[in-house]
């Protein structure tokens, strides 16, 4: 009896042991059948994917699209800021902040998107702008108009200072690299217009003015403050924007209105949207050094050009992604046709180097690819099937590719994710 009594825990024991090997080898199955997916996933793209292609659902409907000829040279360009609003007085002297608002402020617009909703017509967005020449040229951010230049069932109003009438507008181009976009107000008019500075000259604790459509009612906001910070670096569509900090007020609302400086010039476009959390005394701008050639191009052309352009999607591969995963960033996807094509590139290359940098991450492309210009070579050593390669690397023209500055950064794990999509709204 005894006996028996000891063999019945040695049974329950071995009856643990099997559950328990039957619970292991259930969860190796599952692991093995998700890491499975999980890499069809990868090579049908349907996960990690950071985009450097077009965005062919974003179409500026209201720009004209110039087109390269055989030999790639571009029309001579008709316009230029530096003759239009950048002739500044050279015997200039600081102005106190009521100076400021009365020499700039008649060349503000308040901007109102208006389009019809449940059967009336509302205004459903606003923010601000600025007048850059006397027949009507206007400078905003491109996130507060996209929606006027990509839907037709949108319009776009500008109200000047003093006056209650809507006067309508036309979207000559935008870019989202910079956020930045060109308006034309209705013609057969002289407008006040703005004089630009150059935002390099500023110093930090310099005084700043913003003025803009704070809430995007209250017209003419005025508000004071400082250069708290310069060149602070900002993640955007696959981009690195240098951009101004200050501490004066800019609220929703005054996205696309004028930074001015003591001189009374304007030295940046303010963006509401820089930040995705309301902070007290934190506010951004971008330079208008940096928006400077992009106004003079989409004014000329319709796009932005002579822009470096890789046309290549990318994936990151984190470590321990899967059993066997090799951690970098990978070619998911290229342009036909495109740079990367052209240069021999194939999908599922690692990217292990461009100019002899270490790729780790996409920020380290995308700091590459800016630092060059169209048509310098880069020297990428890549990966495929287990052998080392290198290749020469021929960079092209984003305005030869519709759209080539809108890229997407969902699903990639490089450590930015506070900067990613700070310009998103209005």
């Amino acid at each position: 009896m005894s006996d028996e009594n000891d063999r019945k825990p040695q049974k329950t024991n071995a009856n643990v042991i099997i559950a328990v090997m039957a619970v292991i080898m259930g969860a190796f199955i599952i692991f093995s059948t998700v890491q499975t997916v999980y890499i069809f996933s990868l090579n049908t793209g349907k996960t990690g994917v950071m985009s450097y292609l077009p965005d062919t659902d974003d179409k500026d409907a209201d720009t004209e699209e110039i087109s390269h000829n055989s030999s790639g040279e571009l029309p001579e360009p008709w316009f230029s800021l530096e003759e239009a609003a950048s002739v500044s007085d050279p015997n200039k002297t600081k102005l106190n902040v009521t100076e400021i608002v009365d020499i700039v402020s008649p060349a503000t617009v308040s901007l109102y998107i208006r389009g019809t909703v449940n059967g009336s017509d509302k205004t459903v967005s606003a923010g601000s702008g600025f007048i850059i020449t006397e027949d009507g040229y206007a400078v905003s951010n491109a996130h507060v108009v996209d929606d006027a230049a990509n839907d037709s069932g949108y319009n776009l109003y500008a109200s000047v200072p003093g006056s209650d009438e809507m006067i309508p507008c036309e979207v000559v181009g935008l870019d989202n690299q910079t956020d930045c976009a060109v308006l034309k107000l209705e013609s057969g008019r002289t407008y006040d217009h703005v004089t630009l500075g150059n935002s390099s000259d500023l110093r930090t604790g310099e005084l700043v003015v913003a003025i803009g459509n704070a809430l995007g009612t209250l017209d003419g906001t005025v508000t004071v403050g400082v250069i708290s910070g310069l060149d602070r670096q900002i993640s955007h569509d696959g981009y690195k924007i240098s951009v101004l900090q200050t501490d004066a007020a800019i609220n929703s609302g005054n996205s696309g209105g004028a930074l001015i400086n003591s001189f009374g010039e304007v030295i940046g476009i303010t963006n509401a949207k820089m930040v995705k959390n309301a902070s007290e005394g934190l506010g951004f701008a971008i330079p208008i050094d940096t928006v400077k050639p992009i106004i003079e191009s989409l004014i000329n052309y319709g796009v932005v050009v002579n822009r470096a352009f890789l046309g290549v999607t990318v994936t990151a591969i984190p470590e321990n992604a899967f059993v066997g995963a090799v951690p970098g960033v990978y070619i998911y996807e290229y342009v036909d046709d495109g740079p990367a094509e052209q240069a021999g590139l194939k999908i599922g290359d690692r990217i292990i180097s461009m100019d002899g940098v270490a790729i780790n991450k996409t920020d380290d492309i995308i700091g590459i690819r800016d630092s060059h210009q169209v048509g310098d070579t880069i020297v990428f050593v890549i990966e495929r099937d287990g052998r080392e390669m290198t290749v020469d690397f021929v960079v092209g023209d984003s305005a030869d590719y519709e759209n080539a500055g809108t890229v997407t950064t969902e699903n990639e794990d490089n450590g930015d994710d506070d900067n990613e999509n700070v310009f998103g709204g209005r």
